[in-house]
């Protein structure tokens, strides 16, 4: 019979032992060896070794391959005690294979470089401005600068709409615009770079040589270098408005300030004042609808100032352009955007030199929008002279239109009825024809004539033109009954029909009371 010892011996290495455990300690010498069989104790047999594993395969690797790697990655941790590695060690493992991959950044510093920046020291970090100053006789296009300096405050209320612009100081009138990382505006969208531009008199300021400066527009950039340092930029720009007396944007009202409030809030700063805005949007909007098909600032520079930008970065390019100067610190990425931005602010301030004074800059065409929104102002008498002007110089159609509209605010039917004859000879307008019927019927009281216009049509939905027709036929039809009666009887039957159309609104007499009774006023 065979021992259990020689048993033992024949099933080879534990599983401990594969997996390089220490080998189990060989049974003591004095232990029986059991009987010889024939001459050979089974226990100096050798043990029989365990198979082979397979070999991997070349076109994968095994799992027994992987899972050592892993064993050996795990073992090559700082961890002690062939633990398995902490997450910060995990983490700080990967930030390193991650910086081996990437080289740093380099930091831009616009003060050393192609950008016209210096760098100011402040509380609240370092402040990248630009500052220039234009001549006195610069000029966007045929506009010169200085002629906003004298525009009329007056004016610009009523171009606006807004009478809280009629007293304020023209001469200090803050211009701005900005460049952001989007248009969707919200607290993701961030102003990377302000344009400002203020009247400098020039009376406290010398020039490089120290002598004295003539007057002139100052022109400040504020560039944020990097995400993160608005703080400098947006108390600086606190200072300026708070030094301004009115604000001056274009599409500022929707877009640039209510994002700039936004980033005061972010920022946990104080919020700028609140001061008269001049969104010259709008202004634009009114005068310019009939002559200019596009009235972005860039159309308006070059249709209404006289200039064209060569080279100009488009406003679609702005945002990768920072993006990539954040990404690389390539500064030349940046050198258009800062001309494009500075374009901007000028041709804002030569447009108020424009508007302020509109009679002696504008084309026919604008003066006759310039008149339309003037009549919308109640300024009835300065709408009518640059009406008269508009026409003289050749305004067309729109100049005939706003001078027969401001006619008939005036009273004026009969010069409103001359305007509104020539504009319908000239274009077929369903609205013009309106206004015409309108005068036959309770001016001229030719009703024939205002029958005539509202059969071929008038800008009336379709009920009121079915009412105005009807009413036109009875007094068309009453008219020539009228002629075969005699004189008085007609005159009495035109008077019916003027009671019936245009009631009195003055109260009916009350009756006498009953019994008499001498109150006072009763005859």
């Amino acid at each position: 019979m065979t021992s259990f010892k020689s048993k033992l011996a024949r099933l080879g290495p534990l599983p401990a032992e594969r997996r390089g455990a220490a080998p189990l300690a060989p049974a003591p010498a004095s232990l029986d060896r059991g009987p010889a069989v024939d001459g050979v104790h089974p226990s100096d047999v050798p043990p029989a070794q365990p198979p082979a594993a397979p070999a991997p395969s070349d076109a994968a690797p095994s799992a027994a391959a992987a899972s050592s790697a892993a064993t050996a990655l795990v073992a090559a941790s700082p961890s002690a005690g062939g633990a398995r590695p902490s997450l910060d060690e995990l983490r700080e493992r990967i930030s390193r294979i991650v910086a081996r991959g990437a080289p740093p950044t380099p930091r831009a510093d616009p003060a050393r470089g192609e950008l016209p920046f210096h760098v100011e020291q402040t509380p609240g970090g370092p402040l990248y401005a630009s500052r220039t100053r234009s001549l006195a006789a610069a000029r966007v296009g045929r506009a010169p600068l200085v002629a906003a300096r004298d525009a009329d405050p007056a004016m610009l209320a009523l171009l606006s709409l807004d009478p809280g612009l009629a007293g304020c100081d023209v001469r200090r009138a803050l211009f701005l615009d900005t460049e952001t990382t989007g248009l969707a505006g919200g607290t993701g969208t961030v102003p990377f770079l302000i344009g400002l531009a203020w009247f400098d008199p020039g009376a406290d300021s010398a020039g490089p040589l120290g002598e004295p400066s003539s007057d002139g527009f100052v022109m400040e950039q504020l560039l944020l270098r990097r995400l993160g340092e608005e703080e400098p930029i947006l108390r600086r720009l606190a200072e300026r408005l708070a030094e301004a007396s009115m604000i001056v944007t274009y599409n500022g009202k929707a877009f640039d300030m209510p994002l700039l409030r936004t980033r005061y809030v972010m920022n946990r700063l104080p919020p700028p004042p609140e001061l008269p805005h001049l969104d010259l949007v709008h202004v634009a909007r009114r005068i310019h609808k009939a002559r200019l098909k596009s009235r972005t600032l860039i159309a308006l520079e070059h249709d209404v100032l006289g200039r064209v930008r060569v080279g100009d970065v488009p406003g679609g390019e702005i945002v990768a352009c920072y993006a990539h100067f954040l990404r690389t610190g390539d500064e030349e990425a940046l050198l258009g955007v800062v001309e494009h931005n500075a374009a901007d602010v000028l041709a804002m301030v030569a447009l108020v030199g424009l508007y302020g004074e509109p009679l002696g800059s504008l084309a026919a065409g604008d003066l006759a929008g310039v008149a339309a929104t003037l009549r919308r102002a109640g300024a009835l008498e300065r709408a009518a002279e640059l009406a008269d002007a508009a026409v003289e110089r050749g305004g067309g159609a729109a100049a005939r239109r706003a001078r027969g509209d401001i006619a008939k605010a005036r009273g004026d039917k009969a010069r409103a009825l001359a305007d509104y004859e020539a504009l319908a000879a000239e274009i077929d307008d369903p609205s013009v024809r309106l206004e015409l019927a309108k005068l036959y019927e309770h001016h001229v009281r030719a009703f024939a004539r205002a029958l005539e216009l509202a059969d071929q049509g008038t800008a009336e939905p379709e009920p009121a033109q079915a009412r105005r027709r009807a009413r036109l036929r009875r007094k068309v039809d009453r008219g020539a009954a009228a002629l075969a009666l005699p004189f008085g009887q007609a005159v009495g039957a035109g008077a019916a029909e003027d009671d019936r159309a245009h009631p009195s609104t003055e109260p009916a007499a009350a009756p006498p009371r009953e019994g008499g009774g001498g109150g006072e006023g009763e005859e």
